[in-house]
């Protein structure tokens, strides 16, 4: 994505109360399994997002066949990136609302895949799951 396309984003973001995180320095051991969920397949691993020295990564499992999804369309690579892309990023909603704050209880705020398996759940907007696994997991 061309930087001019990156602030507008960011700008819309900002306004929305949305935040874009950075990914933590130190690894966590922990990734977020991407999957979706559909009345044909059940639940399908489409990915897994990960944090590895300060980048976020995400990588399509190699027994994906499905169609990809938009913000990653090549299948074949890993994509790297020090903040959260879109497609995780308006997944965790701006945390003032109230409803919100119930939810994150217990949540580390700063730890976005934490947030993203606590906020990012599938609804009928959104057939995408994310489920946080591997070390110090509390499912998702």
């Amino acid at each position: 994505m061309n930087k001019s396309v990156q602030r507008v984003l960011d700008q819309l973001f900002r306004a929305a109360g949305i935040r874009r995180p950075r990914a933590p320095r130190e690894p966590t051991g922990r990734r977020i399994e991407v999957a979706q969920r559909s009345r044909a397949h059940g639940r399908e691993l489409i990915g897994e997002l990960t944090c590895e020295g300060g980048v976020f990564v995400f990588r399509y499992v190699p027994s994906y066949d499905g169609p990809p999804i938009p913000e990653f369309s090549r299948k074949n690579l890993p994509y790297r990136s020090e903040v959260l892309w879109t497609f995780f990023a308006v997944r965790i909603p701006p945390t003032s609302r109230p409803d919100v704050q119930e939810v994150m209880k217990g949540i580390d705020a700063d730890d976005p895949l934490e947030m993203l398996a606590a906020l990012g759940h599938v609804s009928v907007t959104n057939p995408y799951e994310l489920r946080l696994v591997g070390d110090g997991a509390s499912g998702g």
